[in-house]
């Protein structure tokens, strides 16, 4: 199951659309057949993820929003049901940075590695390929958007940020309608689980803010005593009640994928405010779950028991419906 950003509805041509469902139909294919093809959990969210990232339509990857400063820095995280897990933050190192986090889980010692110049060092001592990403021109044009509304004092986010712009401070849109981060969550055939996430972060970031994505807990949680979650939306806020971890937490104590991911979304309203988040999950029986506080969150479900592809990204759109089948605990 993949996630591609929650937020509001924003209506858009038919074209736009058409780009959203065909690269969320992408991903959720691609994952699902590394699976099927006997690839681990690990290999379907790191595949699902880099065709969203490379697709340039949503806020990760190629499609990254700036910074403050016009600047583009990325977060990613990506944990296995065994508690392994790697992250990167605030970096422009990679081309996939859910990749560039793998790497971090499999080939250190560490969990969070952060900064494009310590990466560059990481990512030669790996022989993996530094590949700096660069604003497309939608997000430049999207960014001097945002300028020219905040020099009208139009922007009403980041209220404290805005007061460190200015002569002595940083020189710099979009209401954060629509978060477009991008992550997924797998069970393979052994019942391993995983989740990953990645993004460009939140619209005019100040350089080294650090979001829920790079923070396992927060963004990404899998336990293969409970099950696997991913988030997005307001990442300040998933931060301050560790979303996916209180969705793993909730599955761990019995709920299903569904009512833990209800649960937790609730949590998030109730100390947080609504508009702030969603989150998808599978637990360790292999039951999906997606739940949000926004008007839509973008998603893509393919599982072994279903016969195609469900794609849901306007607020009409509900989850699939499981079969008697897909309700069953699936034991492994």
């Amino acid at each position: 199951m993949i996630h591609g950003g929650a937020g509001s509805f924003t209506p858009g041509s038919k074209e736009e659309f058409a780009r959203r469902r065909a690269c969320l139909a992408k991903s959720a294919t691609k994952g699902f057949e590394a699976l099927e093809s006997g690839g681990s959990s690990i290999d379907a969210v790191e595949t699902a993820i880099r065709v969203l990232e490379d697709s340039g339509v949503f806020n990760a990857g190629r499609g990254s929003s700036l910074t403050i400063t016009g600047e583009v820095l990325t977060d990613a995280s990506i944990m296995s049901g065994n508690l392994e897990c790697g992250s990167v933050a605030g970096a422009n190192v990679a081309r996939n940075p859910i990749s560039l986090a793998r790497a971090v889980m499999e080939r250190s010692d560490h969990v969070l590695m952060v900064g494009t110049n310590n990466l560059e060092n990481f990512a030669r001592a790996c022989g993996y390929p530094i590949e700096p990403l660069k604003p497309s021109e939608l997000r430049k044009k999207q960014y001097n958007d945002y300028l020219g509304q905040m020099s009208r004092g139009k922007l009403k986010e980041w209220p404290r940020n805005m007061k460190l712009v200015g002569p002595g401070g940083y020189s710099f849109r979009r209401s954060f309608e629509n978060g477009d981060t991008v992550g997924a969550v797998a069970i393979d055939r052994r019942g391993r689980l995983c989740a990953g996430v990645s993004t460009g972060g939140r619209w005019l970031k100040l350089p080294g803010r650090v979001g829920d994505s790079a923070l396992v807990g927060a963004g990404v949680y899998a336990d293969e005593l409970a099950g696997a979650a991913s988030a997005t939306g307001a990442g300040e806020e998933i931060i301050k009640v560790n979303l996916c971890k209180t969705v793993c937490d909730l599955m761990k104590m019995g709920a299903d994928a569904q009512s833990a991911c209800d649960a937790a979304i609730n949590v998030l309203s109730e100390r947080r405010g609504i508009g702030t988040a969603g989150v998808i999950a599978v637990d360790r029986f292999g039951r999906y779950g997606a739940s949000r506080n926004t008007e839509v969150m973008a998603r893509a479900f393919r599982f072994s028991l279903m016969k195609r592809i469900h794609v849901a990204l306007l607020p009409s759109e509900a989850n699939p419906q499981p079969t008697f089948e897909s309700r069953k605990a699936l034991r492994f």
